[in-house]
């Protein structure tokens, strides 16, 4: 009875050990979904989204620069977006489009590796990514004499969190952020030695304290991919952050368009 109970037990353990060996190799699919699926172009708007690169050689990304919307002289501001981790430019296109209609020009980011960006998606290339982004963006914002607006959705919150606590941004929008990655993958696989795992160790708490520009956290109470309590502790880790929870909400339906779940909130913080 013995040697059949520690035969089953061997065999549980075995599988367990496959299973997270399985995870770790799995880890960079699961963590960048939209990497490797090839250049789908920009979505067609009028007018036209403008297709750009920054940086170069194995660091070269594209972005894709919506005009603000509303006929003004001049946008009221230009807005830096990084897109969640199923976001290449096509779908990052949507989101600044939704930011130009708050008449924001609105420069939309793909990530290394996603598209027909350069690279490999990883901690260190994404956030080197973003400062080379943002640092195209403020020239831009300069030469217009306008505030500059970094935006993170979800994964792409880290991008922005880093590039705003580097300094020289204006206002900084988040749309549901992770407190850490770890964080996040540990509440999706409570059954896994997550930290143990995970390679990619992104973390916006660290650099929270950083940030002395207004901050807006925008996350959805039914979102169950990053859940809303890590929303609000990574406000409550920012010098100058408000909190505003969007009622029925999940993790891909904050609607940024001013006529969106979170466009008045957006448009109340954009005229502060």
């Amino acid at each position: 009875m013995k040697r059949a109970l520690t035969i089953v037990l061997l065999t549980a353990v075995g599988f367990y050990v496959l299973v997270c060996a399985a995870m770790w190799a799995l880890q960079d699919k699961l963590v960048f979904p939209g990497a490797g699926r090839g250049d789908r172009g920009v979505p067609a708007l009028v007018p036209p989204a403008v297709v750009g690169f920054v940086g170069a050689g194995a660091a070269r990304a594209r972005i894709a620069t919506v005009a603000a919307q509303g006929g003004a002289a001049k946008p009221c501001g230009v807005a830096v977006y990084f897109g969640g981790n199923g976001e290449d430019l096509y779908a990052a296109v949507y989101s600044a489009a939704e930011l130009a209609e708050h008449g924001l020009e609105a420069i939309a980011v793909e990530h290394p590796g996603f598209g027909a960006s350069a690279g490999r998606p990883s901690v260190a290339s994404l956030l080197a990514n973003a400062l080379v982004a943002v640092g195209h963006a403020r020239t831009r914002a300069q030469e217009l004499g306008v505030p500059l607006v970094v935006v993170g959705s979800s994964l792409g919150s880290f991008c922005a969190v880093h590039a705003a606590a580097a300094g020289g941004v204006a206002k900084l929008v988040l749309r549901a952020p992770p407190t850490r990655l770890a964080d996040a993958a540990g509440r999706a696989y409570p059954w896994l030695p997550v930290r143990l795992l995970l390679a990619h160790r992104f973390d916006n708490l660290e650099p929270a304290a950083k940030v002395v520009c207004p901050v807006l956290v925008l996350h959805g109470d039914d979102d169950v991919i990053v859940p809303q309590a890590f929303g609000r502790e990574l406000a409550a880790a920012m010098p100058h952050a408000t909190f505003v929870p969007i009622p029925g909400r999940g993790h891909n339906d904050l609607e940024l368009a001013p006529a969106g779940v979170a466009g008045a909130a957006l448009r109340a913080f954009l005229a502060k």
